[in-house]
């Protein structure tokens, strides 16, 4: 934006529209210089990202009515003069954009580190569990059942450190500088269309589910 200069206002002329048709540009449909820039640097930059076609796959005037707002948004894309006006609230708005962009960052940084930590304890968890499952059903001495048992009440405990540790991440996670997102939402924006909302704290709850089956087969043995 800021190697794209706003079109000067030709002498004669009254620019009406902030952007959009005047008498001047009646005559002359096509956008100018500044603003065809402008259009082409956005779809190279904000439309040329490689899932945009699967998640949003619309038109310029709506992606950008979506970024900037619909009456900026609107201006930019079907306007025919980039005025001194219309540049500064472009680039007023694309600046916002672009720091609300770089506290996003961090967050979603935050969020594949948590998934990342707890998919290792869960492979750990269960790779453990399915071992000592599988020994569980091949003795029928209570001492080693009880040996265990005691080794998956360590590995459920671990479990559950990984299931707290991701519970109070999701709780303490603050997107308030963000326009238009909060915790909440935030987690709609990431996971929306996927079958879960918390798929990390579902796999744990599966991890659990399996540990405490091989438990309950230990006590049932040993009783």
């Amino acid at each position: 934006m800021v190697s794209i200069e706003p079109t000067a206002q030709s002498a004669g002329t009254v620019d009406t529209s902030g952007g959009g048709m005047s008498a001047f540009s009646a005559r002359q449909p096509k956008p100018d210089t500044s603003l065809r820039a402008v259009r082409e640097a956005y779809r190279e930059t904000v439309m040329a990202v490689p899932h945009f076609e699967a998640e949003y796959d619309d038109s310029l005037e709506a992606n950008m009515s979506m970024e900037f707002g619909p009456e900026l948004g609107t201006q930019i894309a079907t306007g025919t003069r980039l005025t001194a006006q219309l540049y500064e609230a472009l680039l007023t708005a694309s600046e916002g954009a672009r720091d609300e962009r770089e506290m996003l960052l961090p967050a979603l940084e935050r969020e594949r580190e948590s998934l990342q930590s707890v998919q290792a304890t869960l492979d750990d968890c269960e790779r453990r569990a399915a071992a000592l499952g599988a020994n569980a059903r091949r003795t029928t001495d209570p001492a080693r059942l009880d040996t265990i048992d005691d080794q998956l009440a360590e590995i459920e405990a671990n479990c559950e450190a990984a299931a707290a540790t991701r519970q109070q991440q999701l709780h303490s996670r603050s997107a308030a500088a963000l326009s238009g997102v909060d915790g909440t939402s935030l987690v709609r924006y990431l996971y929306d269309g996927c079958p879960v909302t918390c798929p990390a704290l579902v796999d744990t709850v599966t991890c659990l589910d399996t540990i405490r089956r091989h438990r309950r087969h230990c006590i049932v043995s040993t009783s």
